[in-house]
């Protein structure tokens, strides 16, 4: 199960590398929009939650999070590049010299950018619509959040980052040996549930949150600075949450020793016998 696993991650980590040599334009606007669907995503969970909010509800965390699976979704099924996701992919082909560590990088440059523009135009977007500015910042889940994670200490961004991209990526791995779809999606939901309430940090999810926070009425705990200093350390953390323990574990997992060709090789003589 877990080898079919690992060729489909490298039969995926393939064509992605090949998408983005032939035509990089169409692979930028993949990660373009997998940036706008975190946007979506992002504006669904705390709209939702902002009324819970406001009552000082102790479901606010949980009517934040329960949603927030639906951007994956939306990922997945259409066909978009996201960053953290491709830390499995392209780590998992890159180990098994399936594709060089130089394409691992090209891939992962093209779409961080992608996906970065794409939460720039979607907060550019949300802007206009106006949907967050009446909102007092003091009143506000969004900044409230923002705030928070512009304000944690360097380590403990780095340890959530980990812990988040872990999670991602299982929800990449584990659907990947199931066949049909609605269980699929029911795992992508429930994996990514628990990173979002667990409070782990996910870099791209936190540019889109950063991004219409600092367009929208905020405090001065809301800054650029703030954004530097969350932003590199989680997107260091999820490159080695996704990519070694993930990628890396899976494949050292599948790797068979001496012992256990040995026996295969026996199996199938045997096997031949009867034939």
């Amino acid at each position: 199960m877990e080898q079919e696993a690992l060729a489909k991650v490298i039969h995926t980590a393939k064509r992605k590398k090949n998408m983005l040599e032939e035509t990089p334009h169409q692979y930028m606007i993949r990660a373009v929009l997998a940036g706008i669907y975190i946007g979506f995503a992002v504006v669904l969970s705390f709209s939702l939650a902002q009324p819970f909010f406001e009552q000082h509800a102790a479901s606010t965390y949980f009517i934040n999070a329960i949603f927030f699976g639906i951007a994956f979704c939306l990922i997945v099924y259409g066909g978009s590049e996201l960053f953290t996701s491709n830390t499995l992919y392209m780590t998992v082909s890159s180990i098994t010299k399936e594709t060089s560590w130089v394409d691992t990088g090209k891939v992962w440059i093209y779409c961080y950018t992608g996906n970065l523009i794409g939460l720039l135009f979607f907060a550019g977007m949300i802007y206009f619509t106006g949907l967050f500015q009446s909102i007092v910042p003091e009143d506000s889940f969004l900044i409230t959040i923002a705030e928070k994670k512009m304000n944690v200490p360097t380590t403990m961004l780095f340890t959530r980052a980990i812990l988040a991209n872990w999670l991602v990526c299982l929800a990449i791995w584990i659907p990947l040996q199931v066949k049909d779809d609605v269980s699929k999606i029911t795992l992508m939901m429930f994996i990514v549930f628990t990173f979002f309430i667990s409070g782990y940090e996910h870099s791209i999810a936190n540019i889109g949150l950063f991004s219409i926070a600092l367009s929208s009425p905020h405090t001065t705990m809301v800054s650029m600075e703030g954004f530097v200093h969350n932003i590199i350390p989680v997107t260091l953390g999820n490159i080695i949450g996704g990519g070694f323990f993930v990628g890396a574990t899976y494949v050292y997992l599948n790797t068979k020793n001496k012992v256990e060709y040995q026996i295969e090789k026996v199996h199938t003589l045997e096997e031949k016998k009867y034939l």
